[in-house]
This record gives structure tokens, C-alpha cells and sequence, in this order.
């Protein structure tokens, strides 16, 4: 598939989504499966936004196994089974969750929306389920932090070779408050993906940081 790699400035001067025309008539509670939503927000989406989030890294074979192995991936039902008291909450790091899932890290959020990390921090805490920030966020740990002061909030760090840049992030995250620490240890090599893999697009996004 060919993606968008140079459009990050249009994609930036977009960030603000215009609502949808008609209130109250939301296009996506018509769309009966995730490939539904996904051509929604390909019509509403600036092509380089919406490159970035559904792209992969270079000729996208990962991306590609992995759809399939999503695809192969069947719930399995229980039949006559007592449902009056279900209990979907769960337990990580220390911490119980109303559900087993959480908000995972995602760089460059505010590429795909204007309220970014903001609305991912409040979301979580409204729902009692962890939110991660990343570490090419598009907020400050300190505001994400302020954005949702009684959730769980996860840091998520890059090991770089710089050590005293890692260890001064990782002093932040917990004088902010920040409940665990999420390392990622398998970008050793920085892929060519989105928008932000050009000189062009890199100077784009990180206006957004």
C-alpha cells in the first residue's frame, strides 16, 4: 500500500476535527465492524495522520501477520453459564482495574487528535483502567499527569544511549506521580514509518511535542 510521507503540514493545519455535520447522527454508529470505522476515518482523516496510525514500518510485512493473526482469533462462548454477577475487573502492577485493558502508549497522539494525551489520561481515570504515556508523546509528563490527577498513569521509556536524558525523564514520571514504568527494549534500529520518517515531516511533528 502506498503511504503518505510528505503531507505532515496538512495534517498539522487539521488537527482541530471539524464535528460531524448533522448533531446527532454520528456516521460511525452505522459501521458494523472495526474495517467499517477504519474507512470512516480514512474519508475524515488528513492523509498523513491517518498514514502514521495505520501504516507500518517499511514494506509493512509485520503489519500484514499481524492483521492475520488477529483475524485467526475466535471468542469462544459460554453457553447456559450463570451471567447475573459478572466481574470484568482485573489486577496489574499493584492496582485493580474496572476492566482488563488499558490506553497503550502511542507517540505523536495529537496527530490523530487535538485533545491528545489529555482525553487518553481523562478517559482512562473515568473508566478506572491505566493510561500509559509514551515517550514521543505530545504532552509533557508533568500535564498528563495534571490531566488526570486521580487515574493510573504508566510511563513508557525508550532505553537511550543517552543514560542521563533516560534517568531524567524516568525522575520526572515519578515525581509527577506516575505508578510504573514501561520500558520498551526492542529499538535498538529506528524504522522508517509515517509521516515523521522525512527531514520535512521529523521538523512537523516535533512542533507537536
Amino acid at each position: 500500500m502506498k503511504r503518505s510521507l510528505t503531507r505532515i503540514p496538512a495534517a498539522l493545519a487539521q488537527l482541530n476535527f471539524k464535528p460531524f455535520p448533522k448533531p446527532g447522527r454520528n456516521p460511525a454508529t452505522a459501521a458494523l465492524t472495526v474495517d467499517d470505522l477504519r474507512l470512516l476515518a480514512r474519508r475524515r482523516t488528513p492523509t498523513a495522520a491517518f498514514d502514521y496510525a495505520d501504516g507500518g514500518s517499511y514494506s509493512e510485512e509485520t503489519l500484514d501477520r499481524n492483521y492475520r493473526a488477529y483475524k485467526n482469533v475466535e471468542l469462544v462462548p459460554g453457553i447456559l453459564r450463570d451471567v447475573s454477577a459478572v466481574d470484568p475487573s482485573t489486577t496489574g502492577a499493584g492496582t485493580k482495574f474496572s476492566l482488563p485493558v488499558g490506553i497503550a502508549p502511542t507517540g505523536l497522539t495529537r496527530l490523530m487528535h487535538a485533545a491528545g494525551e489529555h482525553a487518553g489520561a481523562a478517559a482512562a481515570a473515568k473508566h478506572n483502567i491505566p493510561f500509559t504515556l509514551a515517550t514521543m508523546g505530545t504532552v509533557s509528563i508533568e500535564e498528563t499527569a495534571a490531566a488526570a490527577s486521580l487515574g493510573t498513569r504508566w510511563f513508557q521509556l525508550y532505553l537511550r544511549q543517552d543514560r542521563a536524558l533516560s534517568l531524567e525523564m524516568m525522575r520526572r514520571a515519578r515525581a509527577a506521580g506516575y505508578d510504573a514504568l514501561i520500558l520498551t527494549v526492542d529499538t535498538a534500529v529506528t524504522s522508517a514509518r509515517g509521516p515523521c520518517s522525512t527531514q520535512s515531516g521529523t521538523r512537523g511533528c516535533q512542533r507537536l511535542a
